[in-house]
């Protein structure tokens, strides 16, 4: 009868906050609100708390995530979709012309960008890129889920390599529309993130090097208008970090706008060319 008494013990509601609460970044209110979902989820209980309480992020314990409307399967190492980069997106839809668009998103990741994009205009088609294997299979797993197989699609490719535009010509063709959400957090920065990040989310999907971490907007600036055809609207569209808003504008071409997020920061740049 002893496991199970210490079975029941462990599974009650004060048992696993307390173990919770072993996890430094969780406030008690964030405890509470996380043991309902994982309660709600499918999966061993114990196990699910037991893992957050290590730090593992609440997104990869569940399996999925929101974002937006769509919910997104997630896993590690992908980086997890985070609900400002939803916001943005939703505000980009709405600034695209009234008509149907190709869409190229570079360091795709889970494809949380083209599939919602996608999703809010029926008229827009999408390739995702990323050079890691592992999001390209999640990208897919998560267009299937979508049923959007016919409008999104990946490539896995890295957009460094020196072949990269002859690829994205033979494979993809000319688009309206290149989004990124790059590797943009410099290194002092990251060494500032939470264990639940730099522990788990891709370190190659978040540190970027040059000048305040922009070493991958200046790379974006300087292929996009190969791979873009002429048309009115935004051609370029890139998530950026706190403080980078005014030198991402100065180095993407054409008229730019720096955009906010929910909370009032700096979190897209637009390019019109």
């Amino acid at each position: 009868m002893r496991p199970a008494l210490r079975l029941l013990r462990c599974s009650s509601p004060s048992a696993l906050l307390a173990r919770l609460a072993r996890n430094p970044e969780l406030s008690a209110a964030d405890a509470k609100a996380e043991l309902r979902w994982m309660r709600a989820a499918k999966g061993d209980l114990e196990d699910m708390v037991e893992r957050r309480a290590r730090g593992e992020p609440l997104q990869y314990i569940l399996g999925d995530t929101d974002f937006g409307p769509l919910t997104l399967l997630c896993r590690p190492p992908v980086l997890i979709p985070r609900p400002e980069t939803a916001y943005i997106v939703e505000h980009l839809a709405s600034l695209l012309p009234s008509r149907p668009l190709r869409v190229l998103d570079l360091c795709t990741g889970s494809g949380c960008i083209p599939l919602l994009l996608a999703h809010l205009r029926a008229d827009l088609t999408a390739v995702g890129v990323d050079v890691s294997p592992d999001a390209v299979s999640l990208a897919k797993e998560n267009i299937a889920a979508m049923g959007m197989e016919g409008r999104v699609r990946t490539v896995q490719a890295d957009i460094l390599a020196p072949d990269f535009l002859q690829r994205i010509e033979k494979e993809v063709g000319p688009v309206d529309l290149v989004t990124a959400n790059p590797p943009y957090i410099p290194q002092a920065e990251y060494d500032a993130l939470p264990p639940s990040v730099r522990a788990y989310e891709d370190r190659g999907a978040l540190l970027a090097g040059g000048e305040g971490g922009t070493a991958f907007y200046a790379h974006i600036a300087a292929i996009a208008p190969s791979m873009l055809r002429e048309g009115p609207g935004i051609k370029i569209a890139v998530e950026i970090g706190a403080g980078q808003g005014q030198t991402v504008a100065s180095l993407l071409p054409g008229h730019t706008e720096v955009v906010q997020d929910q909370y009032g920061r700096d979190r897209m740049v637009t390019a019109v060319f």
